[in-house]
């Protein structure tokens, strides 16, 4: 492949919007075969709160905001340490062939269920053992990835983006009034949204100016005044100074050099207790988001954040090709094309397909697919657009985060003793340190169309938090629906009750949330989605099989799923029980791992039974009269 991150650019977009056309239209059409004029749960099911029919613009920005997150910028800025061509070809072919057929299929099938989510439906396919297996999966997956998420998104905001915390927060309030002025006062939505993007602009404006620095209120007199005072200082060969706006990580480099350790002994400690505080304000905000009606804050605030990713894709790809035009280093691919031998770091087949795991293929995407935007679907046809479509966008992002590290994040850090050097740089830092390279790789594409640096990365950064929130919100509401379907299940209905149900979700984040596990917490999520992404493609397989359709478009990528995460799993439960550096959260962590891993396995065996039961037998409504007669004739 060329050397070039131009042209690689302009190859991997140009292959996703090909197969865009071609084979996920002959999905939509020959295998799915999605029908117009079929109703869809929103408007058989309106109750204004969950189901609520939607515009495509709106609802893609909605599902793309909500399966983004954080995975498709920190895998692959992970994982490009094994080499960028693999990590590039990873995300073309995985995100056509198995993470975008992923996505639509779960959005199928949840649409000719009455929009329950995957969990319900493997119980309508496969029967009640199975239902329960597949919801307490989807908990424990649930619950990990978002337990990494505030733990990541309260280190950014500690660490390196004080100035990211105004506009995050704010956008809360500029979401509800959008809400409110489209849904309740029938405002054009041209009107506002152009509005909201204006209020949030200046938002981001402010955030620069005027940065929290939270772990400077919890630091002690002394320390406080030794920050104020190293803020008006010039950098030196002897101290770096500070950059603002600034984090703990620049303080703390900065008192470093200088040698005062009584100093960042203090920041050390006050950096923790700033996080935990930020950890629990997120699962507060997570529980409000999750209680309150799709219009009023997840579906409006996910819909102006898409516009923000749209404008950082567009002016970073457009900058990428000016630093190509004019011959700039920013263009040029410093990172090696493959790397089997990086010191230190674990196998790169099959921990590369399970790390880059939302920008290629995500079994998070499906929970998102069947939980909110299947109930909010207008067109049985807009799954196309929705499903498949965003997943290629996704994946678009994913390139452009590998090229930002592989060639804007400049060659330093790809030498012997930098951050890419050996695994060591990856794995002893926090997850916010690769964001923060990707924020930094990013701005050098953004400086090339005139935006400065620092901006760029507030803009970045903004971005990068604005879209792990919006994966919070969204997925501690399908958190929720999920403990609801739990507790029907096993006869305790009184926490179906949706105030009760997302207590109990905020509880399972904030388990994870609170465990300092760094790269392993992200590396068991990425094994547990990818599972789960198989067993969603299994669940899509036995439902084409009920219905005598053709089951090698799914059936093909669950298998090659299910051994690459599975063998991810094996490897990981050993390090967790032989590197003496996971002695105090093991238990837990292993403790999760062969949970899920039987119950995956008893899900299978399951399936498994179900393919024998032969074909037809499909209970769409519930009521328990098949819809589908077991010739697999009758289908509606």
């Amino acid at each position: 492949m060329p050397n070039n991150a131009a042209v690689v650019a302009l190859i991997s977009f140009a292959a996703l919007v090909v197969a865009y056309w071609t084979y996920g239209r002959f999905l939509a059409r020959r295998i799915f075969r999605l029908d117009p004029n079929r109703e869809t749960p929103s408007h058989e099911l309106e109750d204004g709160i969950d189901f609520v029919p939607t515009r495509v613009p709106v609802l893609f920005g909605h599902h793309f905001a909500s399966i983004a997150g954080l995975g498709p910028i920190l895998g692959p800025a992970i994982a490009v340490i094994w080499g960028w061509v693999p990590a590039v070809l990873w995300v073309i072919f995985g995100s056509i062939f198995i993470g975008a057929v992923h996505d639509l299929g779960a959005l199928v099938v949840s649409l000719r269920f009455k929009g329950r989510t995957v969990g319900d439906v493997c119980g309508r396919l496969m029967g009640p053992r199975a239902r329960l297996l597949a919801l307490l999966i989807i908990f424990f997956l649930m619950a990990l990835a978002m337990g990494a998420f505030v733990c990541t998104i309260s280190e950014l905001f500690v660490a390196f983006n004080p100035d990211a915390i105004i506009p995050s927060f704010g956008l809360i309030f500029v979401a509800m009034v959008v809400g409110l002025l489209v849904y309740r006062f029938r405002i054009g939505l041209t009107v506002a949204t152009v509005g909201g993007l204006v209020v949030f602009a200046g938002l981001i404006f402010w955030g620069v100016e005027q940065p929290i620095t939270s772990y400077e209120w919890l630091s002690k007199p002394e320390t406080r005044v030794a920050l104020e005072e190293a803020r008006d200082t010039v950098a030196t060969l002897d101290a770096p100074g500070f950059e603002a706006p600034y984090g703990s990580a620049a303080a703390v480099a900065h008192f470093e050099a200088l040698g005062r350790t009584e100093t960042v002994k203090d920041i050390h400690k006050a950096v923790g207790k700033a996080k935990v505080t930020w950890i629990w304000a997120l699962l507060g905000y997570a529980f409000i988001a999750s209680v309150l009606p799709v219009w009023l804050l997840l579906q409006p605030r996910d819909y102006l954040n898409s516009f923000q990713l749209y404008f950082a894709l567009a002016t970073m790809l457009v900058g990428l090709l000016l630093a190509a035009y004019h011959g700039l280093p920013a263009a040029q691919i410093d990172a090696a094309p493959m790397r089997t031998d990086v010191p230190g770091a674990p196998p790169w087949f099959p921990f590369l397909f399970v790390t880059i795991a939302c920008g290629a293929v995500s079994g998070f995407h499906a929970l998102v697919s069947s939980g909110t935007t299947v109930r909010q679907m207008n067109k049985e046809t807009d799954a196309l657009t929705i499903g498949y479509g965003a997943m290629l966008t996704e994946g678009a992002l994913a390139i452009l985060v590998i090229l930002a590290c592989a060639a804007g994040l400049g060659a330093v850090h790809w030498q012997a003793d930098g951050m890419y050097g050996n695994w060591s740089g990856i794995k002893g830092a926090g997850l916010a340190t690769q964001l923060s390279a990707v924020v930094h790789g990013g701005a050098a594409f953004l400086s090339q169309v005139g935006i400065p640096e620092s901006h760029g990365r507030a803009l970045l950064a903004v971005t990068v938090v604005a879209f792990a929130m919006t994966t919070l919100d969204s997925a501690t509401r399908l958190l929720r629906f999920n403990v609801e379907e739990i507790a029907r299940s096993v006869g305790l209905g009184r926490l179906a009750n949706r105030y009760v149900a997302s207590a109990v979700a905020v509880g399972g984040i904030a388990f994870f949330g609170l465990i300092s596990a760094g790269k392993a917490l992200w590396t068991l999520f990425g094994t547990t989605n990818q599972l789960l992404a198989a067993l969603t493609l299994l669940t899509v397989s036995v439902f084409l099989y009920k219905l005598r359709r053709p089951v090698i478009y799914t059936l093909v990528p669950m298998i090659l799923m299910l051994i690459v995460s599975v063998w991810a799993m094996t490897l990981t439960l050993y390090d967790f029980w032989t590197n003496p550096a996971h002695t105090e959260w093991r238990g837990a962590l292993s403790g999760v791992s062969v949970v899920v891993l039987f119950m995956s396995f008893w899900l299978i065996v399951e399936a498994l039974l179900s393919f024998a039961r032969g074909r037809g037998g499909l209970d769409f409504d519930g009521d328990g009269v098949p819809d589908i007669a077991p010739d697999g004739q009758g289908e509606g």
